[in-house]
């Protein structure tokens, strides 16, 4: 009986998901998502014509190079009747008035913009304006980039910023790539500042983690695994860990993908130097280290126990800093090395029955905006935060939140665990020198703390 209540609940979500979806919801006023276009192995970043519009500086100057190195690239100068992409280079823009070609030339290029299509919006930082004025243009910006990814967003087309410290150049350009690819589908509404940094060369598209050695936590099942499974598809040999009861998973996940497993439980108070021990004995030093492994014990404050608030704080906040505390104080994650944490959309917001987590997932960020101004070897740190994404823990959820969690944001739907991924693996390039205590919501521009 128990079996058969199960199977027609799960028949009749998906019969309820089906209906909201279909012309009926859309009758009903129901929002309604367009499908997103997700990498499928394409040898570059982006293909498709581009308009550059704005006001030409150095950085659209180099975009356009950049661009038209690339195989099927087309680009124009406020032509083009339709577009895959556009970028507006806001950087120079010294006044308030100027704004005014913010209006003057996406007014008319935006209805031209295909579906799927991506906006770039490219400002100086606000701490590099010389100006006031200058500022308040450049914060300007990112108010109109937020806005407008609301309105695109029922195309499955994106809007993101890029605020550019003083003397970046190259390092813009993996960010720009990241931005108009087909990666950053589920990515929308969001600002990421990009600093000046050496680049020796460009990371190659199809496999820039050739030849890296990275360590997943958490990496059995969920977001872990399409972690894992995305480090490894671009190039990365991955060490999987996670606690000895998910063995079976982890194991047969790591035989798949050739890589190492790892039976290890982060909360425990040795688990550092486990890791450490591990790491020296296989004679294996890190360039990446991904931090995903979390747990959740929800319960209203006023109900919850000791336990339940320091074993979430231990597992998603202070076994993040005993790890990497004891990696990097015996050099076991190389020069240049890249560190990215997986936060929340509830630890940004904040949510009923959640203080526990929502602090663990708040504290990562002030961990990461602390290590980043270390300049420890220029090794990166920087931290995804995701929104409400497929996963066996959201399929569980009762019907009604569930239908309404995956709504609630621009695109209008839920994030697939390989949009978390091809974040995370952004953040992971060697070329991502110029990303350093980032956050970037992988969310759909969720309308919950966006």
């Amino acid at each position: 009986m128990v079996r058969l209540f199960i199977g027609i609940g799960k028949v009749m979500r998906s019969w309820v998901s089906a209906l909201l979806d279909s012309a009926v919801g859309r009758w009903c006023g129901v929002p309604q998502a367009i499908g997103l276009e997700r990498p499928q192995g394409e040898s570059c970043c982006f293909s498709g014509t581009v308009v550059l519009c704005g006001k030409t500086s150095e950085h659209s100057v180099l975009l356009r190079q950049h661009l038209n190195q690339l195989p099927a690239v087309c680009c124009e100068d406020l032509t083009a009747e339709l577009v895959q992409a556009i970028i507006f280079d806001g950087t120079e823009l010294q006044s308030t008035a100027e704004l005014e070609l913010v209006w003057q030339q996406l007014q008319g290029l935006l209805p031209g913009l295909a579906k799927h299509g991506r906006l770039l919006i490219l400002a100086r930082a606000v701490t590099d304006a010389t100006t006031a004025e200058a500022a308040a243009a450049a914060a300007a910006l990112s108010g109109f980039t937020r806005s407008i990814a609301k309105e695109l967003g029922r195309f499955g087309s994106t809007a993101n910023l890029l605020s550019l410290a003083r003397g970046v150049q190259q390092s813009l350009l993996p960010a720009a790539d990241f931005f108009l690819s087909k990666a950053s589908a589920y990515v929308t509404g969001q600002v990421l500042a990009v600093q000046a940094a050496e680049l020796a060369v460009l990371s190659s598209w199809q496999s820039p983690l050739s030849g890296k050695v990275a360590l997943v936590t958490g990496a059995a099942r969920g977001i872990g695994a399409a972690i894992a499974t995305t480090l490894t598809a671009q190039g990365a040999t991955v060490i999987g860990v996670d606690v000895p009861q998910a063995e079976a998973a982890l194991t047969a996940l790591m035989q798949r993908l050739r890589g190492k497993s790892l039976l290890l439980d982060i909360s425990q108070i040795d688990s550092a130097h486990q890791l450490q021990h591990w790491l020296t004995e296989h004679e294996l030093t890190l360039d990446i280290l991904v931090h995903n492994a979390g747990i959740t014990r929800d319960k209203m404050f006023h109900r919850m126990t000791a336990a339940q608030w320091d074993q979430t704080l231990d597992v998603n906040l202070s076994a993040v800093h005993r790890i990497t505390a004891a990696l990097l104080e015996q050099q076991l994650i190389r020069s240049a090395g890249r560190v990215v944490m997986l936060s929340s959309m509830n630890g940004l917001a904040g949510q009923k029955g959640q203080t526990n987590y929502a602090s663990a997932k708040a504290g990562l960020v002030g961990y990461c905006h602390f290590m980043a101004k270390q300049q420890l070897n220029d090794i990166t740190f920087n931290v995804v935060a995701p929104g409400f994404i497929e996963t066996p823990m959201t399929a569980a959820m009762p019907l009604i939140p569930r239908e309404i969690g995956r709504r609630l944001n621009s695109l209008n739907q839920a994030g697939l665990p390989e949009d978390v991924a091809l974040a995370v693996a952004f953040f992971a390039r060697p070329d991502a020198a110029g990303l350093n205590g980032s956050v970037l919501r992988v969310c759909g521009q969720c309308v919950i703390g966006a």
